[in-house]
């Protein structure tokens, strides 16, 4: 069985070691897309960065670890729920939904783009702790194109499913 993390610093280095590394491992990029719990922090120059909690909640995890021990099935010691419950000491959950969660959200899809994978359906977050505050009391306001985003989701409550797969369909030609 796998050391559960020790500390908040040592799950955050685990989160560096993914975010830095996942998307030179095609394994690592390939599952992001089944991942349903985010670990999640926000570096000094402003940057969130990501961490399955099946990654980040074991002690000096690092990429081959993983792999060898998710290849070795139960055996291998790699148990989501375990670390999930483990994790929440050191994280406060997002809720779903709200202005952070659609920040974190886009800010994973951007970075799954970069190696070609894209976030799963039902993602969540949870956001480091840090000093017994969570550092998402601290986002930033929101700049100008957060403001367009959600004026044209606004806008697009109103249309019709027609028209919906519509916008879908020329808005996925916008980023091809």
């Amino acid at each position: 069985m796998a050391d559960l993390s020790k500390s908040a610093d040592s799950v955050q280095r685990n989160i560096d070691t993914y975010w830095e590394t996942a998307c030179t491992h095609q394994d690592l990029i390939k599952d992001a897309a089944r991942v349903k719990q985010w670990k999640v922090y926000r570096t000094e120059n402003g940057e969130w960065r990501f961490g399955p909690s099946r990654f980040v909640g074991y002690e000096g995890m690092t990429p081959k670890k993983y792999l060898k021990r998710k290849k070795m099935g139960a055996e291998g010691g790699l148990n989501g729920t375990e670390t999930e419950k483990h994790l929440k000491q050191w994280t406060e959950d997002v809720r779903r939904n709200s202005k952070l969660h659609h920040q974190l959200l886009d800010a994973l899809a951007d970075f799954l783009a970069e190696a070609g994978a894209r976030v799963g359906n039902g993602a969540s977050f949870s956001v480091m702790m840090v000093d017994g505050t969570s550092e998402f009391l601290n986002t930033p306001d929101p700049n100008q194109d957060d403001i367009e985003v959600e004026a044209l989701v606004t806008l697009s409550k109103r249309l019709t499913s027609a028209q919906l797969e519509k916008l879908t369909r020329r808005l996925e030609a916008l980023s091809s």
